[in-house]
C-alpha cells in the first residue's frame, strides 16, 4: 500500500488548517513549500530544520512562510495533511464499533508508511517544545479525536456500548496502545494487537448483544 493510501485511511478523516486572511497565497509557491518541508523533515529531522531552510529550499522567502504559517511544525504536519486524500465518513447503517475497529486497522497502516514515521518525529519535538506539542495536538490529533468520539457517542445513543461509557478514556484505550508500541518500540504494533486491543476494550464497554454480535462470548483475550 502506498503512503498515500495508508494515510488515507488514518484515524479520522483530515481538515485543512485553516489559512489566514489576507492576499491569497500562489498554489504553486504553496506546494513548493509543503514539499520542501517533508524533504527536510526527511533529511534532518523537526529539530535541525529551519524556517530558512524551508524557504531557500524552495525558493521563497522566510517573509512569506511567516505570512502564511506561524511555525515550522505547522507548515509539517500542514504538508502531511495535504497528502491525505478525501475520504467520505461512514455510512450511517455501519456499526459505530465497527466502524472503530477499522480506524485502528487503518490508523496501524499508516503509522507504518513514510508520513506515519515521519510524524514521529514531530510527537518527539512536542515532548520538548511547546509550540510543536500545540500545533500537533491542534491541527493533527483533534481533528482524528472529534471524529472518532462521534462513532463513540453513536455506540452510545443506540446501545452498542453501555450507556455509562466514558468517550474520552475508550479513546485512550482503542487508540493509546497503538501509538504507544509504535513510539517504544518494546513488541511489535501488528494487526494482530490491534485486534487483541479493541476486543479487550469491547469486553469491557460493549452490551450484551454486541459482544455476542463480535463474536466474544465465551472467548478469553487474545484467543
Amino acid at each position: 500500500m502506498s503512503a498515500r493510501r495508508a494515510l488515507a485511511g488514518a484515524l479520522a478523516a483530515a481538515q485543512p488548517l485553516p489559512r489566514p486572511t489576507g492576499r491569497p497565497r500562489s498554489e504553486e509557491c504553496r506546494q513548493r513549500i509543503l514539499a520542501a518541508a517533508r524533504d527536510l523533515l526527511e533529511e534532518r529531522g523537526l529539530r535541525a530544520m529551519t524556517m530558512e531552510a524551508i524557504a531557500e529550499r524552495a525558493g521563497t522567502s522566510k517573509v512569506t512562510l511567516y505570512r502564511w504559517w506561524p511555525h515550522k511544525a505547522v507548515i509539517v504536519l500542514d504538508a502531511m495533511l495535504a497528502e491525505v486524500s478525501p475520504r467520505s465518513p461512514h455510512r450511517e447503517s455501519t456499526s459505530p464499533v465497527e466502524a472503530l475497529h477499522t480506524e485502528m486497522k487503518s490508523l496501524c497502516r499508516f503509522l507504518h508508511g513514510r508520513v506515519g514515521r515521519l510524524l514521529v518525529g514531530v510527537v518527539a519535538e512536542g515532548a520538548l517544545d511547546p509550540e510543536v506539542g500545540a500545533a500537533y495536538r491542534e491541527h493533527w490529533v483533534k481533528p482524528r479525536r472529534d471524529a472518532a468520539r462521534l462513532l463513540i457517542e453513536r455506540a452510545i445513543q443506540d446501545g452498542t456500548v453501555k450507556p455509562e461509557t466514558d468517550p474520552e478514556v475508550t479513546l485512550d484505550a482503542l487508540f493509546g496502545p497503538l501509538y504507544y508500541r509504535f513510539l517504544i518500540g518494546h513488541l511489535s504494533l501488528n494487526m494482530a494487537f490491534v485486534d487483541s486491543v479493541f476486543e479487550s476494550v469491547m469486553r469491557g464497554i460493549a452490551t450484551p448483544r454486541t459482544r455476542a454480535k463480535l463474536g466474544l462470548v465465551g472467548r478469553r483475550s487474545g484467543e
